[in-house]
């Protein structure tokens, strides 16, 4: 049935002419061909997916014992979704039961009470476990489930090409420092269609933008630059060929002010650079690092980068052999913390060097509802083959419970004496190669970072003779306990005592402590929002509070000036309600497949009306708000019947406020048109207003100004229309809807 119904009114000061065409919208029941309940026992890892209960929408078989575990890579977190939920209800769940177990504590699920409501993980597994008695059956539950990305670690950046707009910098919250040596390691790509030899990858500058350290490449050929001295790396990187080419390459380069030297590691291989003219040089801190060039004159590296990490130490060519991806640059790491990154320019890959993604894979079981055949089935579908876009800024997410996440910190602080009259700087270099060697091929996984030297105090060396120099040395040891091995302090100690004496230049060890880094103690920060005990490195989540699915972050950081530890500033922008991300989020819940009750009908409307009422509605945003409303038409009668009157008044809320450019604006969907003509009151001649299908197409056709034979509708604003309005009237017309 189709009836049209056209009227004038004013609202808030507003002519508008509105037409409602109200049609008959058809839906149809698909049946997929069953394989067999076997599938309620599988191994999920598409980024994205929906599975339910045995026979759903059907009643769920007794006696079942099902099991979904769903897996994403390191870095990810898991958000399920229950679209509908209908399991036997009793106290503590004790018959039939769904048993959430998302990395922290299992819950049991059962009623009606979960319909609806998100679950977060804590990592990158979820299990969802199902069972049935003998007895009395429901519908059962329908589930979607998305991966969101929260770690940089499975993401590459686009290196911007035009300066100043979609910059990539090193976030203001952290503090490059004075250098005078450096180790830096990164990936980067270049385009196989790019001859330009004249590029920078990365440029750090002060506050009046002088440049102060870049890397880059002229027709000279590969070069650092440092304060202002430019050091081609001849011999070294080619010249006259690609280093970086369509496939990540990593490069790590060295420097060293008190020797002059360059170090570069590359392809396996170690090279000196010697630069006599950077000897001495200091890197001043406080600058600005962005990926890419910095102005217009030099042009950005067209590819993309990496695993951008720094430290303020100089690294040997076998450590830099045995680098891995849990050593963290101490100055800059590839964690969301330390940058500040448009969302355009990041892009989630599978292929990364560090990053974690977990081959697709099946894992099925037989369960005891194989006697039914092919009378019913658990479906599982993917969704979409690609990760979904990444706009969160969280960092890496962490277990609290679990060790080998993080890793654990030990402080080491030594006193070492000698004869020998050593800089400074030398006996940094004596310590640094003794710490390494002593904790290499040792029976737990550890690396030593950070290693500060100055001269003890007069305390420290009263007991010695005065032409003993002592030294007092501070480092920090991370280990990484993969087999969750306990490491502790007096095993650490015991095996620098027991090194002792392999320590060059005649140094001696005078006295030796190791003390664990203290966690992060806890604490509520801000009001309602409550972080426990969290170890250095480690990011907590939390649910927004008032909500079930939005989450809010912190991390315990590790201050590597005393080794201690500290918490940072919660990340609350999640719990921030964004109306595109809102929208979004509402278009994937009434997308095409999902069953929408009256209920969830309402709450999508109630939503759709907080937005139109409270926010700037651009065409875009308007776009997602029409097509969400066209999701919904595709409902039932009865699922629209207590919604219908404030979606209708919610459109029209919708088109009154929405910016648009040009005389005219329209938004066409399956089930919805809306249109929006711009009215000039003291020259208009009239205007007309059609909406037909479009060929072989389902969506609608809008046109104005002209009356469509094979139109559905159409409405003629004759001249006269303005006439007998009072001057208020006349003077605030604008526009008119359909």
């Amino acid at each position: 049935s189709m009836y049209r119904n056209t009227f004038i009114y004013c609202v808030d000061g507003y002519f508008t002419l509105q037409l409602h065409l109200c049609l008959t919208s058809s839906f149809s029941l698909f049946l997929s061909s069953a394989h067999g309940c076997y599938d309620c026992r599988t191994v999920l890892t598409d980024p994205s997916g929906v599975f339910t209960s045995p026979c759903f929408p059907s009643d769920y078989p007794n006696s079942q014992a099902c099991r979904w575990i769903i897996r994403a890579p390191h870095g990810f977190i898991i958000q399920l979704t229950f679209i509908d939920f209908d399991i036997e209800e009793a106290p503590g769940c004790i018959y039939d039961s769904l048993t959430l177990d998302n990395g922290e504590s299992p819950m049991n699920l059962c009623g009606i009470t979960a319909k609806g409501l998100s679950y977060n993980s804590t990592g990158n597994e979820m299990i969802v476990s199902f069972k049935s008695d003998f007895s009395i059956q429901k519908k059962g539950f329908n589930a979607s489930y998305v991966r969101i990305a929260v770690s940089l670690r499975n993401q590459k950046v686009i290196i911007p090409q035009v300066p100043d707009i979609d910059v990539v910098s090193v976030a203001e919250t952290i503090s490059v420092p004075e250098l005078r040596q450096f180790t830096l390691c990164f990936e980067a790509t270049k385009g196989s269609s790019d001859d330009n030899d004249d590029w920078k990858v990365f440029s750090y500058t002060d506050a009046l933008l002088r440049e102060l350290f870049s890397f880059g490449k002229t027709t000279k050929g590969h070069f650092l630059s440092i304060s202002g001295t430019q050091c081609i790396l001849k011999n070294v990187l080619p010249r006259n060929t690609e280093f970086f080419t369509g496939t990540f390459q990593q490069l790590c380069v060295v420097w060293d002010s008190f020797s002059g030297t360059i170090g570069i590691y590359a392809k396996n291989t170690y090279h000196i650079v010697d630069c006599p003219q950077i000897f001495d040089k200091v890197i001043p801190g406080n600058g600005r690092l962005v990926l890419g060039s910095n102005s217009n004159e030099v042009s950005s590296l067209n590819g993309d980068i990496y695993n951008f990490r720094l430290w303020n130490f100089t690294m040997n060519a076998q450590t830099l052999a045995n680098l891995s991806c849990d050593v963290k640059g101490n100055i800059v790491d590839w964690e969301n913390e330390f940058w500040s990154i448009p969302t355009s320019a990041l892009k989630a890959e599978n292929n990364l060097s560090c990053g974690s993604y977990l081959i697709p894979s099946s894992s099925i079981e037989p369960t005891s509802c194989a006697n039914l055949g092919s009378l019913c089935q658990a479906t599982v579908n993917a969704t979409t083959p690609t990760p979904p876009t990444v706009t969160t800024n969280m960092p890496d997410t962490n277990r609290n419970d679990k060790p080998n996440n993080g890793g654990l910190f030990y402080r080491i602080s030594i006193v070492v004496s000698s004869s020998n009259p050593n800089s400074v700087s030398k006996v940094h270099d004596v310590v640094a190669e003794w710490l390494n060697r002593t904790f290499q091929n040792w029976n737990y996984t550890v690396y030593v970072v950070n290693i500060s030297i100055h001269p003890a105090s007069i305390r420290e060396g009263a007991r010695q003779k005065r032409s003993i120099k002592s030294f007092s040395a501070l480092a920090l040891l991370v280990y990484n306990s993969t087999n969750n091995i306990n490491l502790e302090e007096e095993d650490i100690r015991q095996k620098l005592i027991s090194n002792n004496r392999t320590m060059e230049e005649g140094y001696q060890l005078h006295t030796v402590d190791v003390d664990p880094v203290e966690k992060c103690l806890a604490e509520e920060n801000p009001p309602n929002y409550f972080w426990p005990d969290t170890r250095p490195t480690v990011t907590n989540f939390t649910f927004c509070h008032g909500s079930s699915s939005q989450t809010a972050s912190r991390t315990c950081y590790l201050g590597l000036q005393n080794y201690t530890s500290y918490w940072g500033q919660p990340d609350l922008r999640n719990c921030t309600e964004n109306a595109a991300d809102i929208a979004n989020q509402l278009l994937n819940l009434t997308g095409e497949g999902q069953q929408l009750t009256s209920d969830k009908v309402n709450d999508v409307v109630q939503k759709l009306k907080k937005i139109v009422n409270n926010e700037e509605i651009d065409e875009s945003l308007g776009s997602t708000v029409v097509t969400i409303f066209s999701n919904i038409l595709a409902s039932s009668d009865s699922v629209l019947a207590a919604s219908s009157s404030e979606a209708l008044k919610t459109i029209d809320a919708l088109a009154l406020k929405i910016h648009f450019d040009g005389p005219s604006m329209s938004i066409s969907t399956r089930n919805l048109a809306l249109g929006v003509s711009s009215i000039n009151s003291t020259s208009f001649k009239g205007g007309s207003f059609s909406v037909s299908p479009q060929n072989n197409a389902s969506d609608f056709q809008i046109d104005f100004d002209k009356d469509q034979t094979s139109s559905i509708a159409s409405v003629v604003l004759p001249p006269s229309l303005l006439k007998n309005l009072s001057q208020d009237e006349f003077e605030v017309i604008s526009r008119a809807q359909f």
